[in-house]
């Protein structure tokens, strides 16, 4: 196929469940001619690429613009994403995760905001899919680059409102990743569009915004990345936070007090959620934050247990954390219904 316009990436892992939505969505799409479609099957030990076989098999004027690459062993998000980007052609990357899906329309739209404009990046908003349905997330796109990158570190001082971090609800013009060198990092698979968004859109000279929603961002799959609080991915969340911090610094952009915010809250989601045993790793992490100068980022009821694991009282924290996990579970399970 001559003339790719889009290369669509989506790493294949897990995902019995959801594939055959996500795989139906993408193909179904009012733009397919100029399209390549990417899956890669990270080892996938489900019934993932069965499924997606079959469903590529009921689309058969579009088997030669799909391509499916196999890793050997299981390399992580990341690597998939990776693998993708060293196999694609088109003038413009839209990275999808497999257990989302998309609206039909979503790549002829996107397409022609990128050419309307010249965009180097066009940025979409996007639907949160629950138990409840779909909540609109507006993605709003403020006038300077330095707005934009601020309100992805903290999030909270722009009420939330922010383009994100994720690579789904954006398209990207391939040569910035070309051109820049901006590789997924593998190993690094929590955190890891955070690592290429701020790079992309630190290099974009010019980003355009569509004021739709394409992906339906699926919060009901339990074995996500994003659901994994682990201490493993913990440390990637962190080393994704200096990996940035480092880059944004070298090209002289200065966000310290963002930064500090950002770790002191990495900090806490890690205290929070790791073994009592990997308290002595995460604990004596960024000595220099100040807890009373970051507290009100953290919720109320944490801010004593917090403030005892900060002050060297770790048994006190563990039997006041221990009582709190068991209520929090409780409250998102009756939310969530």
């Amino acid at each position: 196929m001559e003339n790719i316009a889009i290369s669509v990436i989506v790493p294949v892992y897990g995902v019995e469940k959801f594939i055959e939505r996500c795989a139906r969505s993408i193909f179904g799409q009012t733009m397919t001619d100029g399209v390549e479609f990417i899956f890669v099957n990270d080892c996938a030990t489900d019934r993932s690429l069965e499924v997606l076989t079959a469903i590529i098999d009921e689309y058969p004027p579009l088997s030669s613009q799909i391509k499916i690459i196999n890793h050997l062993c299981n390399r992580g998000l990341a690597a998939a994403r990776k693998t993708g980007l060293e196999a694609a052609r088109g003038e413009y990357i839209l990275n999808l995760d497999s257990d989302d899906y998309f609206e039909r329309d979503m790549l002829e739209v996107m397409y022609k905001a990128a050419k309307d404009t010249n965009a180097d990046v066009v940025v979409s908003d996007y639907f949160m899919t629950t138990k409840k349905g779909d909540r609109y997330q507006e993605c709003p796109l403020y006038d300077t680059r330095e707005a934009i990158l601020r309100s992805i570190i903290t999030p909270w001082r722009y009420g939330n409102k922010t383009i994100g971090p994720s690579v789904w609800n954006k398209l990207i013009r391939r040569n910035l990743y070309t051109d820049h060198s901006i590789i997924p990092i593998e190993g690094i698979n929590y955190g890891e569009d955070f690592i290429i968004s701020m790079q992309i859109l630190y290099y974009a000279d010019v980003i355009t915004k569509v004021d739709r929603a394409f992906v339906h961002y699926n919060k009901l799959n339990s074995d996500s990345y994003t659901q994994d609080k682990s201490a493993s991915n913990c440390r990637q969340r962190l080393k994704a936070t200096e990996t940035v911090a480092g880059f944004l610094a070298r090209k002289g952009c200065v966000f310290d007090e963002e930064f500090d915010e950002r770790r002191f809250c990495e900090k806490m989601i890690a205290v929070t959620n790791c073994d009592s045993a990997d308290l002595g790793e995460f604990l004596p992490m960024y000595p220099w934050l100040d807890y009373e100068k970051h507290k009100q980022l953290i919720a109320r009821h944490w801010r004593l247990p917090y403030k005892f694991a900060l002050q060297g009282d770790r048994t006190m924290f563990v039997f006041l954390r221990n009582l709190l996990l068991p209520i929090r579970r409780i409250y998102r399970f009756i939310y969530d219904r």
